[in-house]
């Protein structure tokens, strides 16, 4: 049973969570005073469609604090429905509508270079507004006279995630920057793989970053970034992937120019290693129904791992889909 200063403690947790799914934020493009909306990562009637059952699909969601143990995560893969599916709130109602009105269709080509770089700073703003969320809940986290009374030993780090989801954040509107600039004036400074796999149940778009454990220490540097999107399209799903090319690195090229030519087991096995990286990606019902549960298992120990760790590479050598995409 738990005790009273546990209770109070996740009482406080619990609340600071609900009132922060209950913020309304301002649309991230520069210069625009409307709030956001929950804006989809990629498009709700249509791509996710193909991925749906009933209504509803698999996400990585946090669990209830109430049911947090010490053996088990503080995530799993949760049902949610179509409209909250990889969804943030990024952009208001005319930003969200406009912007994108390019690759909200059937027929959008995602081997078109502008097509590739609107699926690249959709997720990338999703990106930063996950950081920015995350630097509030920290801060509000250090004003509770609670948690300053119970658990001032993890209030004590705070400052230091703070600060490092900070940078991050730098990293990311430098991005974002340089994705604007070439909306409007492509030169060619982007590079984007398109492969087209026939496999079904899977989705995803996230900036992410690839590197070694002294390159994610430098908090002077800007990280390289790259992106990657996994958009099912009925029988078939596409597969895109892309840097800038000034800010790339080994991993980042052997990762990125990796997914062409590959049988179901080798994908899913890159799949696997990449969505310990990422939290944007879901899938269908039926597929997470016919996941072992020992996969799943191994799948949150590398999750984990991937959490702790400065040192960010998706070669995992494991796959969580095997005989299954």
């Amino acid at each position: 049973m738990k005790n009273k200063e546990d209770i109070e403690v996740r009482k406080v947790l619990s609340g600071i969570t609900k009132n922060l799914a209950n913020k309304r934020w301002d649309c991230i493009v520069a210069g625009c005073d409307q709030k956001a909306i929950n804006s989809h990562l990629l498009q709700r009637h249509g791509i996710l469609n193909h991925i749906v059952e009933n209504g509803h699909c698999y996400e990585l969601r946090e669990t209830d604090v109430f049911s947090w143990t010490k053996d088990q995560p503080p995530v799993a893969f949760k049902k949610c429905g179509l409209q909250n599916a990889i969804s943030l709130p990024i952009f208001c109602n005319h930003h969200d509508t406009e912007l994108f009105k390019q690759i909200e269709t059937d027929a959008a080509d995602y081997g078109d270079y502008h097509n590739q770089l609107l699926l690249s700073y959709r997720t990338l703003c999703g990106e930063i507004r996950r950081k920015e969320l995350v630097v509030e809940r920290y801060k509000r986290y250090l004003n509770s006279n609670i948690l300053k009374a119970y658990r001032e030993d993890y209030l004590n780090i705070l400052p230091g995630a703070i600060n490092g989801n900070i940078v991050g954040l730098r990293d990311l509107y430098y991005y974002k920057d340089l994705l604007e600039i070439e909306l409007v004036n492509p030169t060619d400074n982007f590079y984007f793989v398109h492969h087209t796999y026939p496999i079904k149940g899977l989705y995803a778009s996230s900036s992410f970053t690839i590197a070694t454990a002294e390159e994610t220490a430098d908090t002077v540097e800007v990280l390289d970034d790259c992106f990657g999107h996994v958009i099912p399209n009925g029988e078939n799903t596409e597969f895109v992937f892309g840097y800038h090319k000034d800010h790339v690195n080994d991993l980042i090229l052997d990762f990125v120019n990796g997914w062409g030519g590959l049988d179901k087991e080798q994908l899913g096995e890159r799949l696997t290693g990449w969505f310990t990286l990422i939290e944007s990606w879901g899938m269908a019902p039926n597929l997470y129904d016919r996941i072992r549960k020992d996969d799943l298992a191994r799948y949150f120990e590398l999750l984990e791992n991937s959490f702790l760790c400065v040192r960010q590479n998706p070669k995992v050598g494991f796959n969580m889909f095997s005989g299954l995409l």
